[in-house]
This record gives C-alpha cells, structure tokens and sequence, in this order.
C-alpha cells in the first residue's frame, strides 16, 4: 500500500520538493533566461527496503529513482509524489494540488509491488490515481506546519486519506543538511476497511478473523534525512524512518508489526 510502506519515502521527497520549489519562487527570472533555464532539475538512483506492506513482518528491497522538476511558477513533477503546482499565498502560507498514483496491494510476493504471499485469500487491491491537496503554514525556523486530503480519482471505493506533519530542518550547513519530520495520518472508513479491514469473504479464504476497521487515525510516521553535498551538482541523500500502526490500524489481524521501518539512500544529480 503506497501511502503506508512508501509514506516515509514520500514525506521525506516532498520536504526536499518543498524546499526547492520555495527556492524556485524566490528567483526573479532575467529577461534574457529562458523558462527551462530557470527549471530546477533534480535525477538520482537509489536503493532501499522497507514492508512488503502496511504492517508486514516482512521487508522488501526497492530501487528508489529520483526525478523531480521545479518550474520558476510552481509547476513541479516528482517521481514519487507525482505532478502538480505549489502556490505560495503569502509569505508564510502556501497550497499544493497534484496528481499521483498508489500501487494498491497484491496478495503474493510479486516483484516491486506492495503485498505478500501471507496475504493469500485476501485478494488484489488495484492501483489508483489520487488526486492530492494540501494546505501549510510556514513556522519559520521551526520549519512548516501542515494539512493534506488524498481522494483516489479511480477505484473512488479505496476511500480517503487525511494528514496532518510538522517538518523542520534541524541542521543547514555549507555541505550538510538534515531534515525530521513527524506526520500523523487518518483513513476514512472505506479506506481503513480496504487495507486493514477483512470481509467474511475474506476470512473464509485467507483464515484470517473477520475484522471491520472503522474511520480514524491508523498511522503515525517519523524520518530523517541526511543529504551532504560534493558540490553544485552532486549530493548523496540518505533517510531512516518509521511508521508506528495506531487504533483502528494496529487491531487488524492483517497487521503482523505495528511498527515498521524503511530507509533509502540515493545519488543525486541537479542542474
């Protein structure tokens, strides 16, 4: 499931997405530089593990690739959070609208998609595309304070998702920068019963108890990530994080760890 084993990753490219596209807005473009020449462009590889899904016992290892382009207006694509425009309202306020896209779960070990063969009986969980909002706050040193909603435009049925983070960047030196983050994250009841629920279908098939889980908080996450630069050009980013299961998340006889980690690291090329 996407926003849960891959919500380190995606909390932690968003705080880096962020920052650049702040950056971005700031630059008053030359009349004699072109749109592109402005665009900020970020490409890198990487790798990492993390749960074969939302409270697997299990770990995966991923290949974790680095796109992103930040336009001078606010137009951005990600690899991982997908395509959209940021909008800074004021000086301290600021909204993004994207565009994105879960993996949905499989119930076998197939390949780089979430899911797990001890999920047999339980049935696939298609992908969807998802439609992101979200709402800030800037705090300064602190950092930034924020809301997002996540609708799936396709397969409607998965349900919502709600989130609220807190991200700040702790230590900004000349080659170093570290970032923490802490997000708390809440399913509606379609969405906590899609990925945590079992129907009486379900149990027959998988042996799993019979299990309703209503709306509510179902996760809460934390991560740090470390990026040193060589240089202009080059940098290597690093990140460890955590996502603790909570209430109508941690009870489910699908959850086998209520705590599962992840982390990555990657090589970084900007232009």
């Amino acid at each position: 499931m996407k926003h849960q084993i891959k919500s380190i990753i995606a909390v932690t490219v968003c705080g880096v997405l962020t920052s650049r596209v702040a950056m971005a807005q700031q630059v008053t473009p030359a009349s004699s530089k072109s749109w592109l020449q402005d665009t900020q462009i970020t490409i890198g590889l990487g790798a990492g593990a993390m749960a074969r899904y939302a409270g697997s016992d299990e770990y995966r290892a991923v290949p974790v690739p680095v796109l992103n382009i930040v336009s001078p207006s606010g137009f951005f694509f990600d690899a991982m959070q997908g395509a959209g425009y940021r909008y800074d309202i004021s000086d301290m306020f600021f909204a993004t609208a994207a565009i994105g896209y879960d993996a949905g779960r499989k119930d076998s070990n197939d390949g780089l998609q979430p899911g797990s063969a001890k999920l047999k009986g339980m049935g696939e969980i298609k992908g969807s595309v998802l439609a992101n909002l979200e709402g800030g706050i800037k705090l300064g040193r602190i950092g930034a304070l924020s809301v997002s909603v996540s609708q799936p435009v396709t397969n409607r049925d998965h349900g919502l998702t709600y989130k609220a983070q807190l991200s700040s960047t702790v230590l900004d030196l000349a080659k170093d920068k570290v970032s923490v983050s802490g997000a708390a994250v809440f399913g509606d009841a379609k969405y906590n019963q899609t990925f945590f629920g079992v129907t009486a279908l379900q149990s027959s098939n998988s042996g799993y108890r019979q299990y309703t889980a209503k709306s509510g908080l179902n996760a809460m996450t934390a991560s740090v990530v470390w990026t040193h630069s060589f240089n202009k050009t080059w940098s290597v980013s690093t990140m460890l994080g955590a996502t603790h299961y909570m209430q109508k998340a941690a009870d489910s006889p699908l959850v086998l760890a209520k705590t599962n980690y992840s982390g990555f690291t990657t090589v970084n090329y900007s232009f």
